[in-house]
Order: structure tokens, then sequence, then C-alpha cells
């Protein structure tokens, strides 16, 4: 189908955007968004926004240029809060409609959705990934836990790209601080408007996207053409700078949207154009009609360009700055790599469908091949926690996209329920889950809920206690989620970080919590990580914390009390860019593993006498990885690390007792396409104190403190 061309028009006007059809035929819906509206009108009533724009654009001219290149590593995470704000009981839509765009969004910022096969061989060599991912808050503006998802019923019955829908004083909803979340609002749009957005440099008060909820997401009330998800990847490309593909200046041919690498084009095309589509003198390949940037059908968008990727890469690092150091410590310590026996290993990983993944080293060979993963279905919230209480056991908790928490297990012989379905325990979940278990059949899952103060349930062999889906409230209001761990028969200690962002903990001694059901013991410190704790033995524990000047601090109890002392932390040095992955081994031994500024992955030991290279010290084991480093150990002098890198692929190495393998700096392939996204839903979920925010990453990467 050839489309109309339109007239040329840009910024002066939105040519070719109205309704209409081929002669006779019904009308046919095309694109239309209003943020060049909204950038005009800025422009006449904001003096600031002049002078903002023009710094920006000089900085993605820098980038253009190559005189400046990207100051981040791997992928930034962008906190979201979606906005419903709904006139009649249709346009309140689901959950699942929501997920479902977040679940596009993070597949075309990623070059990983499947109709990029559609992009014409002349332009393949242009798409870019954007190393941009995004995820549903889960902590409000006020620490308190959230869905990432407000509602608000208004009385008006359609709006328009005059900003109303962003304020309760006018009928719609408040925005989130636009620092530290992007703000989406869905509402009914009125005058055939899909959606609109604000360029960066704008009011705090009205920054974010505007979509009408049929064209938002991939179910419930989105409606073909525009029922992919492409509307809010357009015009979240707005908000990361980017402009329409012909340039917006109303003059046919002589605008530009200051990207070098998408051809110059008269107009927007619509519908789903045939390519090669000339215009402008373009040939022989035409319009770049394939990208998010045009007004095609969201059949047809299914790429950004590196020039695009360039200007991405310029606001992140200018007016959206603050989405890279939030992105940064967004860490969860703990739990998807297993080991019940020697020469035994068990990953799970998240797929970019959101479902769980497993493969198994089984002493011979990766199962079911080195790059090829076991399918375990499912729709998941966050990390899977597994757990093991005997050789050949397997207990896997996740949170679904409801957030609740749910079970399987390997048994031996066979997945249960299924090698794809779960059994739902409940709950309203403002944390992932923590597991551990100190017996045969025996397992103890700790969350937040949704009041911040935690929550735990028990197997005790026979059935969940208080019941399959009540839990036992321990109290507290927490800033973080729980670590928890087991050193013997019927003993429990638990840890989180309080809303003042110190230590606290409780622990179950096989007749009660202690100091009481609902109270903690206060450990102190200014931590901007949640706890990481191991225990090497009876009566022994270690945990381990980022301060808010990124070093590692770390206490210990040696079973008579805590030293360096209550409220004391030893400081083992660095500039840690992840919360840490500790191990053990054997007794009085730990090893550590985290991320350094520089991407790759830092080692240090405590050998029973000291720490070794040093005190403050790290050793380099490379990598340059999009997450933190997972450890593992099933035996005696031995220790297999995990991380995924910048191609999200899955990278292993290992301690043999003698060497590292395949080297000190090189890594294993273990293959996917994984999704890092769960990696940031629920990390450190507090905002950070300023001093961490300011912490700047340098170009040496890690430092040892001397």
């Amino acid at each position: 189908m050839s489309p109309t061309m339109g007239n040329g028009a840009g910024k002066g006007g939105q040519g070719g955007m109205g309704r209409g059809g081929p002669q006779g035929g019904p009308p046919k819906p095309q694109r239309k968004c209003g943020t060049m509206d909204v950038h005009r009108r800025l422009l006449s009533t904001h003096p600031e926004y002049i002078k903002a724009r023009a710094s920006i654009e000089n900085l993605a001219l820098a980038f253009q240029r190559g005189q400046r290149k990207k100051e981040r590593q791997g992928v930034v995470h962008i906190p979201v809060v979606v906005h419903v704000v709904w006139n009649t009981a249709q346009q309140n839509i689901p959950d699942a409609q929501i997920q479902s765009q977040v679940d596009v969004l993070n597949l075309d910022f990623r070059q990983r959705n499947p109709d990029i096969s559609q992009v014409p061989a002349a332009f393949q060599g242009l798409v870019a990934d954007a190393e941009v991912e995004f995820f549903l808050a889960s902590r409000a503006p006020d620490g308190s836990p959230t869905q990432g998802i407000t509602r608000t019923q208004t009385n008006t019955t359609s709006f328009q790209s005059d900003d109303r829908v962003k304020s309760q004083a006018t009928g719609g909803a408040d925005p989130w601080p636009a620092d530290r979340y992007l703000n989406i609002w869905v509402c009914q749009l009125g005058g055939g408007l899909l959606g609109y957005a604000q360029f960066p440099g704008g009011p705090a008060a009205t920054d974010g996207v505007v979509i009408t909820h049929s064209a938002f997401g991939t179910t419930g009330t989105a409606e073909a053409p525009f029922n992919l998800g492409r509307t809010a990847t357009h015009e979240i490309g707005h908000w990361f700078n980017l402009f329409h593909i012909w340039g917006d200046d109303g003059t046919g041919c002589g605008g530009s949207d200051e990207v070098p690498d998408t051809p110059n084009q008269a107009g927007p095309n619509t519908g789903v154009p045939n390519f090669p589509h000339l215009s402008c003198n373009n040939g022989p390949n035409g319009d770049m009609f394939m990208n998010y940037m045009d007004y095609v059908d969201d059949n047809c968008m299914v790429m950004f360009s590196l020039g695009q990727v360039d200007r991405v890469d310029a606001c992140l690092d200018g007016p959206r700055q603050s989405f890279v150091t939030e992105s940064a410590p967004r860490i969860i310590p703990g739990g998807p790599i297993v080991s019940w026996g020697a020469d035994r290993l068990d990953i799970f990983v998240q797929g970019m469908d959101s479902a769980l993944y497993h493969k198994a080293w089984d002493g011979t060979a990766w199962r079911p091949s080195v790059t090829d993963y076991e399918s375990l279905g499912g729709r998941c919230k966050s990390l899977a926690e597994v757990a093991s209480w005997g050789p050949d056991r397997l207990d896997v908790f996740v949170l679904g996209m409801d957030s609740a928490l749910y079970h399987k297990a390997w048994d031996g012989t066979a997945w249960w329920p299924s090698p794809t379905d779960w059994e739902g325990l409940g709950g309203l979940c403002g944390s992932p889950p923590r597991a551990c278990s100190w017996g045969p059949d025996r397992l103890d899952v700790f969350v937040l809920g949704a009041d911040s103060a935690l929550y735990h349930k028990a197997w005790d062999g026979t059935a969940w206690r208080p019941s399959p889906t009540d839990w036992e409230g321990l109290g507290g209001l927490c800033g973080s989620p729980p670590a928890a761990v087991c050193w013997g028969r019927d003993r429990i200690d638990v840890f989180v970080l309080g809303m003042d962002s110190a230590l606290y903990h409780k622990a179950w001694d096989g007749t009660a919590w202690w100091p009481s059901l609902t109270d903690w013991e206060g450990l102190g410190g200014l931590c901007a990580s949640p706890p990481t704790v191991v225990s090497w033995g009876p009566d022994r524990l270690d945990v381990f914390v980022l301060g808010t000047d990124s070093v590692l601090y770390h206490k210990a109890w040696d079973g008579t009390a805590w030293w360096p002392s209550p409220t004391d932390w030893e400081s083992l040095g660095g500039l840690c860019a992840s919360a840490p992955s500790v191990v053990s081994w054997g007794p009085d031994r730990l090893d550590i593993f985290m991320l350094g500024t520089d991407s790759a992955v830092y080692h240090k030991a405590w050998d029973g006498h000291a720490w070794w290279p040093s005190v403050t010290g790290w050793e380099s084991l490379g990598g340059l990885c999009a997450c933190p480093p997972r450890a593992v150990s099933w035996g005696p002098d031995r220790l297999d690390v995990f991380v995924l890198g910048t191609d999200s692929a899955l990278y292993h190495k290992a301690w043999d007792g003698t060497a590292w393998w395949p080297s000190v700096t090189g890594w294993e392939s273990l293959g996917g396409t994984l999704s890092t996204l769960r990696e940031a839903v629920m990390a450190a979920p507090l905002p950070l104190p300023q001093a961490a925010r300011d912490i700047q990453p340098t170009s040496t990467g890690f430092h040892g403190r001397a």
C-alpha cells in the first residue's frame, strides 16, 4: 500500500495527519502527535525553555560530531509511573495492559523487537540499541511501596495537548518528581490525538508523556492500527529529545531531525508504505519510514537509528542525567543461582518475555546445552529466589505481575506443579522474596508488604504456615528488601534497612522472634544498598552494605558480640557500582564480588587471617557487565561467578582452587537474550541519600582506598 505523503507540513502543521481514506472507503485512522504543539507553546511562553533548549541542542551536536562520548556504562533503568486518568470504566485500563506497554518499550529500546526483521537491508546497518530499559516504580516519592500505577477518576470526558491531565486541579493527576520518574499519563485524548510528550528542558511540573488509552499497550482497550504499543515508543523518543523524522519545519524538503543517518524526507508517512518510498530526491532507498519517529502504523515502525541513539546518549548525559545516577545503584543482592551438591549448579534467569528460564551444570555439561535454556513459564515481576534443602531439591519463588508470591519446586524427577505452572502463595508484596532453609523439607520466605512491614511464611514439611495464602507480620517500617540466613537448625536471622537507612536485625531462636515479634535491633550505619549477609558456621554472621560514599562496609557477629561494635562498621574500600555478592566455601572464608565503575568485576577474600589483596584493595576479574555478579560455591576452594554481558548473554568464570578459568579476566559465554530489567525493579527501593547521588563514576573505574 502506498501512503499519502502529506503536504510537506512539519512544525507549522499536521500535514497528512487528519482522518481520511481512499475515495469511497471508510476513514482510516492516522497517527496524530501533539508534541510540536507543546514545543511551540513553551517557546512562546517560557523564556527559560528557549535557553535550555539551546544548551541541550549544543550538547546533542557535540555528540553528533564525536566531540563528546557517553559517560555512562551499560543499561540505564528508567522508573516509570503510569497515571491512569479515567472518566468511564473502560478507560480505567487493567494492570496487564500497562505491563504489556512496559514490555514493548523494553523490546523496542533494546533492539529486541521481533519485527525488527522488517528493516530493509539498506538500513539494517543503522539499527541501534539505545541501552535503556523501563520498569514500573516499586517505591513512591515518600518511600512507600507502590505498583507504579496511580488511578484518578475525572469528570473531564477528554483531554487535549494543553497539559490539563497533568494536574489534579484541572481534572488530572499530579506528577511524581520528574528527575526520578518517567511520568506517563493515560487518558481519553480528543480530536484523534494519540499522544504527546514534552521535550527535555521544559517545566518539571509538566514533564512526561501523555497517551490515549486506545493506543497504549497491546491488550485491553488498545485498538488497531495502534495496538502494538508503538505510540509510547514514539512519544518517549520525544522525551529523549528525538524529533519527527521528516524535520517538522513546514518547508517540505528543507527540514531536519538533526540526525545525519536518517534520510531527508518531505513529510510524515502514514499507514504501511512499500519500500522504497522516495521523496526529496533521497533515492535509491528513500524514506526511513519504518523508524519509530515517523507516523506509520504500529506494525510498520520498528527501529531507532545510530544517530538517534547518539541524541538519546546526549540527553542522558545532559537533561536526563539524573536517571543515570539513580539507575546505577538499583541492584538486588541475592538468589537466582544455587548449588545442591558437588559439581552441580542451577541458574535461573528471566527472558525478555518475563518468563523464567533455567539451565544446569551436571558435572559434565551444561543442560539443555551451553547456550540453551529450559522454559519454566510465568510472567515474573522479580528475579527468582531459589532455596535448596537437600540433594536434587530446588524451591523457586518469584513475584507475579499481581505482586503475589508464586512457587514451584523440582523434586528430583519433575517440576511441580508442572514445568510451566506455579503455585500461588498470596500476598501483596512490596519487595522481591527472600528464602532460606534450616533443614530438610523446611522453607522460610520473607517479603515486605504494601505497608513496608516484614512478612513471613514457612513450609513445615506438611503445609504452609500460617496458611497457603496468609502471612505472619513481623513489624518494622522497612526501606529495603530483607536479607535472610540460617546458620543452624531452627535458627533464622533477618536484616533490613530502616527508613533512616540504618541496618536493623531480628532473629528466630527456635522458640520466639527476638527482640520480639514486631521489634528490631538497630545496628547503625547510613547505608546506600540493601544488606548482604552470609554465615560460614554456627552462630557466625557477616553483613555487608555500601555506604553513601560507595565504599563497602562490613560487620560481623562472632557468637558473643557485634564487631567492631553494635553500631560501627569496618571499611573495605572500593568505589562500588553494585551491591556485593558474597559466598563462603568453608569456615572463616569469605569471597566478595562486585562491579566497579568501569563495569568490570572485582573480588576480594577473607582467608581466615586477613583480607586479600588488602583491607581496601581489590582484584580485577575483567568483563564489561550489564548487571552485578552472582557467586556460588559447590565445594572447598571452588567459586563460580555469573554476570550478564552488555549483549544480554550470560557469562561465567570459575576458580578451581588454583586459577581463574578461562583466565583471570576472561569469561565463558552461556548464551541467551536475558532481561536486565528485573535487576532494577525493586532494588534499593528508597531514594538514596543525597551524598550517594552526588557520587559520579570516574574514567578509571574501580578504586581501592589505601
